[in-house]
């Protein structure tokens, strides 16, 4: 709270005593923007020295769904600065969310500026509580919603059935250009073997194997072998279904960016609350209002949540939609309270 009171400092302790010329609105919006730009940079600068290990734990639910359905755990790049590129641009986007407390106290020190002493009361108490309410939005969607969509939109209908064994042999025959043979089918109770050598299975890396010698991990469901110190990946195992398959190829470019930019859009969403209940204290729209409008506010935020979501698929908007409608709901809540207990006080 003191930090806040620092922010406020600054600002007249009554905007009817001295009036501020529209240069000088100006230059107190020039100090605020570049205090936010340089929170912005030594944000930008942290994050990209640890940028391994964030880039690691926002591709976790990828690389768990891949090796769930039998696909190498690995994400390919296109270009030769792809990677480079990712990671400026990750680094900027994770520097953005950290320094937004930052750069939210600048904002609503800028609008502290003209209010007055009892209203910039409820600026002081709104803070915290916007900040708090931006990063549970951005937490609330990597670690809950985003394995929930990546699940559903990675793994939707990555099997299409084989047609050709329900269409006459000649017309597949004439397909595939070559003539159909029937052969011998392996017996059943064949061996687990690769040539002639037969092929453990192990949940991890067995540590006392020779080189040269095959095993297979069934954690990451590879055939692996050791060649000195190292360990390498023979070939990934599947399951044997469907002729067809419709297999996910992600860019590297475009599934981190993808996260953070709905981390955002979850943690701006998440503001609902605070937004309703201090319109409820400007007295700008009471709580019975916006409740009597409650429809249109759903369209505008339904609008919202399709423009902030970079996905255009409905999926991801409803899922930013529906935790906003209920932060709506609590804004209202917190708002009645706050005008019972005004009306109160004035009539004590």
């Amino acid at each position: 709270m003191s930090v806040l009171n620092k922010v406020f400092a600054s600002a007249p302790s009554n905007p009817d005593d001295v009036r501020m010329t529209l240069g000088e609105h100006l230059e107190e919006l020039r100090t605020r923007l570049i205090r936010a730009l340089i929170g912005l940079f030594v944000g930008t600068v942290v994050c990209y020295m640890f940028i391994d290990y964030l880039q690691a734990f926002l591709m976790w639910p990828v690389f768990a769904i891949y090796r769930s359905h039998g696909l190498p755990a690995e994400i390919r790049t296109m270009a030769p600065a792809e990677q480079f590129m990712t990671d400026l641009k990750v680094a900027l986007i994770i520097g953005l969310i950290v320094s937004a407390p930052y750069s939210i106290m600048q904002i609503w020190g800028f609008i502290a500026a003209g209010l007055y002493p009892h209203e910039r009361r409820w600026v002081r108490a709104f803070a915290p509580v916007s900040i708090i309410l931006f990063f549970t939005g951005a937490v609330f969607l990597i670690v809950v919603v985003n394995p929930l969509l990546l699940k559903f939109l990675l793994t939707y209908r990555t099997d299409l059935p084989d047609v050709a064994r329900f269409m006459p042999s000649f017309l597949v025959a004439s397909q595939e250009g070559v003539p159909i043979t029937d052969t011998t089918s392996p017996p059943a109770t064949a061996p687990n073997t690769l040539g002639t050598q037969f092929i453990p299975s192990y949940k991890e890396d067995p540590q006392d194997v020779a080189d040269g010698v095959l095993w297979l991990n069934g954690t990451e469901r590879e055939i692996r072998v050791r060649y000195g110190d190292k360990v390498y990946a023979v070939a990934h195992v599947r399951e044997v279904g469907h002729a067809n398959r419709v297999v996910p190829d992600i860019r590297f470019s475009e599934i981190i960016p993808f996260t953070l930019q709905l981390a955002a859009a979850f943690g701006i969403g998440f503001q609902v609350p605070v937004v309703v209940a201090f319109l409820a204290v400007l007295g700008i729209f009471s709580a019975d209002e916006m409740a009597r409008f409650r429809r249109h506010v759903i369209l505008i935020m339904a609008i919202a949540a399709a423009v902030f979501t970079p996905s255009p698929d409905p999926f991801s908007m409803m899922l930013l939609l529906l935790p906003m409608v209920g932060l709506f709901e609590a804004g209202l809540f917190v708002a009645r309270r706050i005008e019972r207990s005004r009306a109160a006080a004035q009539t004590a």
